[in-house]
């Protein structure tokens, strides 16, 4: 039966009818941080679920007292601070017998949302006609608390001794009490917990299953269908062999306009769609996920060279989802694109996504992509493209972008001016990275204002600064291309251009290098958007620089997720230096870099692991977790007189070189114990004399049960430092 012939069946009903649904249980759950926003967020599950036919009901006695709410208080239907209008209006359509109401038909704009009417009609309160013994029907679902972990500010005065769960709270899924889980999850970083900041704490939720109606022209729901378990997040179980019945809401009240309009969309969409946010685990179902992207497989291969999540077809955890604002500095882009998002302009206006005609698609390759707004789409494509089923897929899909056009065709030293101009005054207040891909050798502008300009950002924004694409060796003396060489600033990182291991280089172009400059990242097969809803295959550090750009976007998200409680004074911002330091030394080392750069190649699996100490050793295993034992230091043979002892907690990374058949080593000197602040010194050579001292790691499986693991100094391969020390 076609999707049409079906609706028309199903709204023509005149009552509920029951109907055998496959056994889907899409598990909603709130997300609402008090009683308040908790009746809203039923409030538009069950609208959703009406307006889409996928209410089910089930028949109860009123009892007494003889009032609606009260009914579905009592059998756990309703909760929250409030009963809104419109439940109280679904529920009289619901019951025609009991109730009448006003219907007044809602403006064309109103149906397109189906939280704003009841039915295609707007809200009003019914006139019920109630005695004890009337049967009711109601919502067919059953609310279990459950206990989710939730960021709230922290009242003032609070601490992590002065705790008191609330009651009811059940924290056994942690396998603690909920006093041990608030310690866990607010650990002493480098301050204590002020007024004003926030604080992880576990919170009552309530959550239940939802039935679908069989839909055969829902994609979602067929991709619902076909999640397997050893997905990330699976977020639904499927039978195809189980079968229930449910009783469903009949559309027999609904509005003809909102008939019309039910006839041209999938309903289990419009349900999905609707509830999206509320479904487990991780807030929200992307069913246009990565593996979705038309164009995906083309990224494939650098997904894996940087070895991003993305390679291996796995989403973004939940603490990456905060979009970070990422500056764009690069050539006037006056057009949107079909794959990007709505760019954000500083003077307030935005430049829309573009808009497709009945007769295109979002997936047209284009080799001959070369003007300078499409360097400017370019570049954002490859920081932010979302998952939306069109194209290609940004390394952070949730940044949002700034653009902040700069003529690149003006003499360098006009350039210079213009740039200083748009670091001074055009940043927008929020922003934490900026992505300059290009640079400029002015011949008779201080080079100081160009510094003090970017400088200035030294506590709020990380600038990230193509190498250049003139295939030459920068030196200390002589290193003319800004902003580039002023990565010796804390909040400037230099990248550049690789072809797999080796520094990128062609017969006509290739990346500018310097044992000074920070980090690489591919710069070859680049495949992003460009003007006209077009993509096309790109080279040069212009499209490193934009892979690093994207990848300190994340660890500013989930860092200030997981650490922004107590750092700075105002509590939740990274130090730009923090994340610079730690795109370092979690790089990739290669021997054949060394000269060409400081550290080595971008690794996005290893930079975003943020609290957890990562070990790699030499009889194959990997393990991670929290470092619970382990000597106060270790012994290097060493060239270098000073290198001889290190200790442990100034250790950000200890890695193999093949080559040498030695170690080197990422280190903080010149601040505290175990500080992040002092200066990211690094050792090439040292052959660890320090082999039986005991490192024991506590562990966690999937099912969050716990387990030390002990091994010998000597076994490490590879190990990296958590963001900070717990």
């Amino acid at each position: 039966m076609g999707l049409k012939s079906a609706l028309a069946l199903f709204l023509g009903l005149a009552g509920a009818a029951p109907a055998m649904v496959p056994e889907t249980a899409v598990v909603w759950r709130s997300r609402a941080n008090n009683d308040a926003a908790l009746a809203i967020e039923i409030e538009q599950l069950f609208l959703t679920l009406y307006n889409s036919g996928n209410l089910t009901l089930r028949e109860e006695v009123i009892g007494a007292p003889p009032f609606v709410e009260v009914l579905l208080r009592n059998q756990g239907v309703m909760h929250g601070a409030h009963f809104p209008e419109s439940l109280d209006a679904m529920m009289c359509d619901i019951n025609p017998g009991l109730c009448r109401r006003t219907r007044t038909p809602v403006s064309d704009k109103q149906l397109s949302n189906a939280v704003e009417h009841v039915g295609g009609f707007a809200p009003s309160r019914g006139n019920w006609r109630l005695s004890a013994d009337d049967v009711v029907k109601i919502p067919d679902y059953s609310f279990r608390p459950v206990t989710t972990l939730v960021r709230v500010p922290a009242p003032e005065g609070w601490s992590v001794s002065s705790y008191s769960p609330e009651p009811g709270l059940d924290c056994s899924a942690w396998k603690m009490s909920c006093k041990e889980l608030v310690a866990t999850f607010n650990p002493r970083l480098l301050k204590s917990v002020n007024a004003g900041a926030t604080i992880t704490i576990p919170r009552q939720q309530y959550e239940t299953n939802l039935w679908l109606q069989p839909d055969e022209s829902s994609e979602l729901l067929s991709s619902l269908m076909n999640l397997r378990e050893e997905q990330d997040a699976p977020v639904a179980e499927a039978s195809a062999a189980q079968t229930t019945e449910k009783t469903f809401a009949p559309a027999s009240n609904f509005s003809p306009s909102w008939n019309s309009n039910l006839l041209k969309q999938s309903p289990a969409d419009l349900t999905l769609q609707g509830v999206r946010n509320n479904l487990r685990p991780l807030g929200s179902v992307d069913l246009k996920w990565s593996g979705d992207e038309p164009l995906m497989e083309e990224q494939i291969d650098m997904f894996e060279v940087i070895h991003h999540p993305f390679a291996k077809r796995k989403d973004l955890g939940h603490s990456f989802q905060r979009p970070v604002d990422v500056v764009v500095i690069d050539a006037p882009l006056s057009m949107g694109h079909c794959d990007l998002p709505d760019l954000l302009k500083p003077d307030g206006d935005v430049i829309p996504r573009a808009e497709m005609g009945p007769d295109e698609t979002c997936d047209q390759l284009d080799p001959a992509a070369l003007s300078d707004a499409d360097h400017a789409a370019a570049v954002a494509g490859v920081i932010a493209a979302p998952a939306n089923q069109l194209g290609t897929l940004g390394i952070n899909p949730n940044a949002r972008l700034w653009m902040l056009g700069l003529d690149r065709n003006v003499p360098a030293d006009q350039g210079i001016f213009a740039l200083i101009e748009q670091l001074l005054i055009g940043i927008p207040k929020d922003a934490r990275v900026a992505n300059l891909s290009f640079g400029m050798q002015p011949k008779f502008t201080g080079r100081e204002e160009v510094r003090a300009a970017l400088a200035i950002h030294g506590s709020r924004m990380l600038i990230v600064a193509a190498a250049g694409n003139e295939n030459r060796e920068m030196t200390k003396e002589n290193c003319p291309i800004l902003p580039a060489c002023m990565n010796d600033l804390d909040n400037v990182i230099t990248v550049v251009g690789l072809d797999g291991q080796n520094v990128w280089s062609s017969q006509t172009a290739g990346s500018n290098r310097s044992p000074r400059f920070d980090i690489g990242a591919p710069a070859v097969n680049i495949l992003t958007t460009v003007t006209g809803n077009r993509f096309a295959v790109q080279k040069g550090t212009s499209f490193a620089a934009p892979q690093v750009s994207a990848v300190a976007s994340l660890i500013f998200a989930s860092g200030e997720f997981i650490y922004g409680d107590e750092l700075g004074e105002g509590g939740g911002q990274l130090s730009p230096k923090i994340v610079k330091d730690r795109l370092s030394y979690t790089a990739d080392f290669f021997p054949q870099l060394a000269g060409a750069l400081r550290d080595g190649r971008l690794n996005v699996s290893r930079a975003i692991h943020l609290h957890e100490a990562q070990f790699e050793l030499f009889d194959g295993r990997t393990i991670t977790g929290q470092v619970i034992e382990a000597p106060a230091g270790f012994v290097c043979k060493s060239p270098h007189a000073d290198q001889g002892y290190q200790n442990w907690y100034n250790v950000r990374r200890l890695g193999w070189n093949d080559a040498k058949k030695r170690h080197f080593i990422f280190k903080h000197t010149g601040g505290a114990l175990g500080g992040r602040y002092g200066a990211l010194e690094r050792d090439p050579s040292c052959l660890v004399r320090t082999l039986s001292a005991e490192i024991t790691v506590l562990t966690r499986d999937a099912q969050d049960r716990s387990e030390e693991v002990t091994f010998e100094f000597r076994d490490i391969r590879d190990y990296t430092s958590p963001l900070f020390d717990e």
